[in-house]
């Protein structure tokens, strides 16, 4: 928990209010998204704290014999991947214990218009045109070192187009046993893949280099 906590001590800097606001689909926003994808550091930080179970060594998180994980080296800033659906839930509920507030994934229709960076219909963060290798981790040989060194969209999000894909909240349109992503990733070479607007399943228990999770924090309510 104290790594987790001398992490957020810089304040508000890791959310970025999604204002509530008009879409063609009805309104949205209203709520906190993460500024970047879950990271490595903060992952590791949760295995050991909550007891990461059976989680497995990755190419990014190693354990020792003690049962302690740990951070690959070069790996700590990174997004995490590999996780499943099930484990990137159980981190929101650390977090929210952590938090006293209810921090989730968010859902797709949620991350679409944060995503979308309050510019309604735009088919990628950074609205239409652009050469997409110029502004998202694309058709790249791996995941980025670090979130933040493309441009962020226009509520101030970072890499919500490659990268990694993002799991989501439980969809109950898909099959049993499916669950929502969206954004992309570094290993997709179609620039399609990466519209704000494309959903893509994955089964839920999917472990993958090409996805990980950004999380969503509800605002207070008053008592």
């Amino acid at each position: 928990m104290a790594g987790f906590l001398a992490c957020g001590a810089a304040g508000s800097a890791e959310w970025v209010a999604i204002p509530p606001h008009a879409t063609r689909s009805g309104p949205a926003g209203g709520f906190d998204l993460a500024r970047t994808e879950t990271t490595v550091g903060d992952f590791v930080a949760f295995l050991n704290a909550a007891g990461g179970g059976d989680f497995p060594q990755t190419a990014q998180i190693a354990r020792r014999a003690a049962g302690q994980y740990v951070v690959r080296r070069g790996t700590r800033a990174q997004a995490v991947a590999e996780v499943t659906a099930t484990e990137a839930e159980a981190y929101c509920r650390w977090r929210s214990q952590a938090e006293r507030r209810i921090i989730r994934l968010p859902t797709g229709a949620e991350w679409e218009a944060a995503a979308r960076g309050g510019v309604d219909g735009a088919p990628y963060p950074w609205g239409w045109g652009g050469e997409p290798r110029e502004l998202a981790q694309f058709d790249a040989a791996g995941p980025a070192r670090r979130g933040g060194r493309f441009p962020a969209n226009g509520f101030g999000l970072f890499d919500v187009a490659g990268n990694l894909y993002e799991w989501c909240a439980p969809d109950p349109a898909l099959s049993p046993g499916q669950r929502e992503t969206r954004g992309g990733s570094w290993a997709e070479r179609d620039p399609a893949r990466l519209r704000v607007d494309r959903p893509q399943p994955f089964p839920e228990h999917y472990r993958g280099r090409d996805v990980g999770f950004r999380i969503l924090r509800e605002p207070l309510t008053e008592q």
